[in-house]
């Protein structure tokens, strides 16, 4: 949990402080800092929550800080917009410029 050690630093708290926020000992923060121990979903859920991040971002499964609420929303909507998510940057362009030449239409 590279990300981890990050926001923490960013936000200027000890291992500690963190411990005390989500309820763990700082010695299970360091390890999980250090690669040594994985958090169960229960602790990830609490971390993302601590820092405002999705778990997603601070399991490094994406770059993106928040996700998109998705309530409202139908199974196709979710299907293309997680979809898009995972595409590079080139893809993403390429598809931008695809959808911007149908809403012309």
């Amino acid at each position: 949990m590279n990300r981890l050690k990050i926001l923490r630093e960013l936000k200027g708290i000890s291992q500690q402080k963190l411990a005390l926020e989500i309820n763990v000992s700082q010695t299970m923060i360091s390890k999980y800092e250090l690669g040594r121990a994985e958090p169960d979903i229960n602790t990830i859920c609490k971390i993302a929550k601590y820092f405002g991040v999705s778990s997603d971002y601070l399991l490094e499964i994406s770059d993106d800080k928040i996700t998109l609420p998705v309530s409202g929303l139908s199974e196709e909507e979710k299907n293309i917009l997680f979809g898009y998510k995972r595409l590079n940057a080139i893809k993403k362009a390429m598809l931008y410029a695809y959808l911007q030449g149908l809403l012309q239409e």
